[in-house]
């Protein structure tokens, strides 16, 4: 009886493993895919998770005390240098 090597017998558990894991996938996909299963990584409600209540009590504590800072909004510097001939 010829003796198998200790590679080879490790190269086929990690085959059967990987058989196990894609066939274990594939029905968790049609399960979830035909609704029998909840997607667990989908929120029932969109407002549920911290980042969206943290965002809705968050408030701008410089709202509308920032100077215009466009220099060129009052001031054009190039006005009458150039004339457009096709006007």
């Amino acid at each position: 009886m010829p003796r198998r090597s200790l590679t080879s017998q490790k190269g086929n558990i990690a085959l059967i493993l990987l058989i196990i894991l894609l066939v274990l996938a594939g029905v968790v996909f049609f399960l979830i895919s035909k609704g029998i299963v909840k997607n667990p990584l989908q929120n029932s409600s969109p407002n549920s998770s911290l980042g969206a209540q943290i965002f809705e009590k968050t408030q701008n504590p410089i709202q509308d005390k920032i100077p215009e800072t466009n220099p060129f909004a009052k001031v054009n510097p190039f006005k009458g240098v150039y004339k457009n001939p096709f006007e």
